[in-house]
């Protein structure tokens, strides 16, 4: 653990170096555990929760919350530092799984607001942490400090996205033990409406299973609590960037922030990447899985997406250092555009699991970009102010979110597909204009030394 007395800078920044790879597997190892639970339990709170749409209207809650979260991250962390808002998340995950044994609007709707007050700091802390240890070890090593970005957040998010395996397989195989009758269901995939009276119904398993379930996540979400109490180090003072901030200057520096106009262009590219993600774990779970194969189906399928996503952020994050980042931008928005067109002309009805599981695996490969290099873009972009920046990165991210689940509850999976290609195709158009930004800085910034050699030259030749 770092020296916290008052020691000289280069001190307190060694005493830290030479443990980045071993904090960013600890942190994706609790985050792992944390988010088999979570990410399993939200996976089916459209298909378990339905009445009232208790299930959408909490998810809508949650990250609502998140909004307001985001935007308060940096003075959070700087109050009381990364780790300490990882903990402080992690309880709350912990309460969010127990009030799931009893769901009404009493009790899911406030853990879900509490989750959301914690959830932005924790992911603002766990994108500072990995680009906190990426650049020491760049620094340290002599290294492309991008490549090492791309690097470690392939291994989190490589180790992150088999919470879509182990989490999904439990709940399929615990739901497995009951049994369910097959239900007509007319209105399955893109015809899917809630604002339609005989819209799709899912069959919901007997609660001594949902009990069983529960139970196994919220042992995963003790585990995850205790890895990163006892065994995640701390970031260094240094790192943590120990002055005190307030609430005010946390705005302003979120507000600043927005000035940058490459941060404004990426603003619609992270809002799709939560759209496509809560299309993915509502709509995809419950009008393409659910409705025509029963929901004790959505385990297996959405394992075999984060087997997929767990792969290609691997894979993707090695291959980024060759490849470049606007390459794997483009692979990842040319896979979701060609799934969300796909979707308007597959009739689930009628169709076998098998393309199901072939449009999920398919859809991992453009999370596994999504997931690496978003936050690798983020931190390379932005190295001077990466708390303001991730603090709005994930402020918008939760903005989509909750706009997604909010108009969730009355449009139809046609309409919510039609705006996903809008927003897709905006997005992809501002992204490009921000690499010509980045490109045309480069080539300015390295004319300069060669117009001053070039002058110095000129001198001497005089002289």
């Amino acid at each position: 653990m770092c020296e916290t007395n008052k020691m000289e800078d280069t001190t307190k920044e060694k005493c830290c170096r030479g443990n980045e790879l071993y904090g960013t597997v600890i942190l994706s190892l609790a985050f792992t555990f944390i988010f088999t639970a979570y990410l399993a339990i939200q996976n089916l709170q459209s298909s378990l929760n339905q009445v009232d749409g208790l299930g959408m209207i909490s998810l809508s809650c949650l990250y609502a919350t998140i909004i307001v979260s985001g935007i308060l991250a940096p003075a959070i962390i700087r109050a009381i530092g990364v780790k300490w808002c990882l903990i402080a998340s992690f309880i709350c995950h912990i309460i969010y799984t127990g009030t799931n044994f009893y769901p009404t609007f009493a009790t899911l709707v406030p853990s879900s607001v509490l989750l959301g007050i914690t959830a932005g700091p924790m992911w603002t802390g766990q994108s500072v942490y990995i680009a906190n240890k990426a650049f020491s070890y760049a620094q340290r090593a002599n290294k492309d400090p991008h490549a090492i970005l791309s690097f470690y957040n392939g291994i989190f998010f490589c180790m992150y996205e088999t919470t879509q395996i182990t989490g999904n397989i439990i709940s399929s195989v615990v739901l497995h033990q009951g049994t369910y009758n097959m239900t007509n269901n007319t209105l399955c995939g893109k015809d899917d409406c809630p604002i339609v009276t005989n819209s799709s119904q899912i069959e919901e398993p007997d609660r001594y299973i949902v009990y069983t379930l529960l139970g196994v996540f919220l042992g995963c979400d003790f585990i995850g609590l205790l890895i990163s109490a006892f065994l995640l180090p701390p970031l260094s003072p240094l790192m943590d960037d120990g002055n005190q901030d307030n609430v005010r200057q946390s705005l302003i520096s979120c507000g600043k922030a927005l000035g940058d106009l490459d941060l404004v262009f990426l603003v619609p590219l992270t809002m799709f990447m939560a759209m496509e993600q809560a299309i993915l774990w509502t709509d995809f779970t419950k009008s393409f899985i659910s409705c025509p194969f029963g929901i004790q189906q959505i385990g297996f399928i959405m394992a075999a997406y984060g087997g997929s996503t767990t792969v290609f952020a691997l894979l993707f994050s090695r291959l980024a250092e060759y490849s470049g980042r606007y390459v794997l931008f483009g692979i990842a928005a040319v896979i979701n555009m060609a799934i969300f067109i796909s979707l308007f002309f597959f009739n689930p009805s009628m169709a076998e699991q098998s393309y199901i599981f072939i449009i999920a695996v398919i859809w991992g490969a453009s999370e596994g970009i999504w997931q690496t290099q978003s936050n690798a873009l983020i931190a390379f972009l932005f190295p001077e102010k990466k708390e303001s920046a991730f603090a709005n990165y994930h402020t918008w991210k939760a903005i989509g979110f909750t706009i997604t689940f909010v108009y969730g509850n009355f449009l139809c999976v046609s309409s919510k597909l039609y705006i996903a290609i809008v927003l897709l195709s905006v997005a992809m158009l501002l992204y490009a204009i921000v690499e010509i930004r980045v490109r045309r800085r480069r080539g300015s910034q390295d004319m300069v030394p060669f117009r001053q050699h070039k002058s110095a030259t000129i001198s001497q030749t005089v002289l």
